[in-house]
């Protein structure tokens, strides 16, 4: 896998069960609540800012997560940055903090 061919979006209603298989593929399942997909869909409805990095391709499979709570004119917490095992170390985690950093004022 490359880091080219890889779309970043603002996605505010994330698919719980998508959300979960990242977490689970990038390693953050052990302190996630990855067995509650109404605590998975509950955290995604109440952050304030969900970048989604998707590779350009048919099914458009989700890649990485950036699952962020802000006030959009100071303070922003990071709450998840996960990227699946195979797109790990390709800059992916980098874009999703830079989309999240460009697009967070702007969704407000």
């Amino acid at each position: 896998m490359t880091a080219r061919g890889v779309v970043y979006a603002v996605e505010p209603a994330l698919d719980a069960s998508e959300f979960r298989a990242v977490l689970v593929d990038s390693g953050l399942g052990s302190i996630r609540p990855i067995d509650d997909l109404p605590r998975l869909h509950a955290m995604l409805s109440a952050a304030q800012l969900v970048v989604t990095a998707r590779l350009d391709e048919p099914g458009r499979p989700l890649v990485g997560a950036a699952h962020t709570i802000t006030d959009f004119a100071w303070c922003a917490y990071l709450s998840d940055l996960a990227v699946v095992r195979a797109a790990q170390g390709l800059g992916i985690g980098k874009g999703l903090l830079d989309a999240a950093r460009t697009w967070g004022p702007a969704w407000h």
